[in-house]
């Protein structure tokens, strides 16, 4: 998200979510060792608001991944230097991803090339701009892995990107089943119940959680009426390699769920050194 109906954002949330967070030991260790792959995944992701055409850093553009009705947009390409296929979602700009941000409803998703299981559900206001360029991505994505053979994949996101992240994840995983996969959703607010975490978790990727400091969207429908449950190892960060922590489990109080925070703050615009938008190509 960045500052179009961040007002509106944050009084839906801190109205909505005014209890505590859930009590948990503080569990987080020191791991300034993944600052720089996280930085790079910042990187990409601020280059999806930016608008780059032909390359995004090290990434290559094959394909800008648009879709009038649901806003969606981002792009799609290949590393040279990290060998790898990306597929990177922009987060808010626009009324329409706001109306996505808040739309909770919770659905039954169907994908073409993913097998879900009973109970799995997701909040529409995610569904719809996912599945909007579904077929797409996985087009262009099954064009360059026969390119690109030997590339893995990863996917990257911010915000509302953050949260397409997470479906990305797991579309990718379930279509391309022998590929590594590394997924990087960047201040993310939880998108779907339990059923939903538990199959993403099983998915035989990585999926990296990585949160600014003072960023209270990844709190955002974790509490009831919600009960939205995230899924991946989070990452926490001030900025700086030494300050990079990974965290335990879903809600470790040394990271997000500890920093009292709800909604879209000062801290959403910053991930991992880096200001949203800002960053160039």
């Amino acid at each position: 998200m960045l500052v179009n109906g961040i007002s509106f954002i944050a009084a839906i949330a801190l109205a909505s979510q005014a209890i505590a967070a859930p009590t948990i030991e503080k569990r987080a260790t020191s791991d300034p060792a993944a600052f720089p792959s996280l930085q790079r995944a910042a990187k990409l992701s601020s280059a999806a608001y930016t608008g780059c055409l032909l390359s995004a850093f090290d990434v290559t553009i094959t394909k800008q991944i648009y879709n009038g009705l649901t806003d969606t947009q981002g792009y799609i390409g290949y590393s040279p230097t990290q060998k790898k296929i990306s597929v990177v979602m922009r987060g808010s700009t626009t009324a329409t991803d706001i109306l996505n941000d808040v739309d909770t409803t919770l659905i039954t998703p169907t994908l073409s090339g993913v097998s879900f299981p009973a109970g799995v559900q997701i909040m529409r206001g995610v569904y719809n701009p996912w599945a909007s360029v579904h077929d797409a991505v996985i087009a262009e994505v099954k064009s360059l892995v026969a390119k690109y053979p030997d590339y893995t994949l990863e996917s990257a996101g911010h915000s509302l990107g953050g949260a397409l992240t997470y479906v990305s994840y797991v579309a990718l995983a379930q279509n391309f089943p022998g590929k590594s996969i590394t997924s990087n959703a960047l201040a993310a607010f939880p998108i779907g119940n339990a059923a939903w975490a538990r199959f993403a978790s099983s998915q035989s990727g990585t999926l990296n959680r990585g949160n600014n400091v003072a960023d209270g969207v990844p709190n955002m429908y974790v509490l009831s009426p919600y009960n939205f449950q995230h899924y991946g190892i989070e990452y926490y960060s001030w900025g700086t390699a030494s300050t990079c922590v990974k965290c335990s489990g879903e809600r470790d109080l040394s990271c997000s769920a500890g920093n009292g925070m709800y909604g879209v703050t000062a801290g959403h615009f910053q991930s991992f050194g880096i200001t949203l938008g800002a960053a160039g190509c």
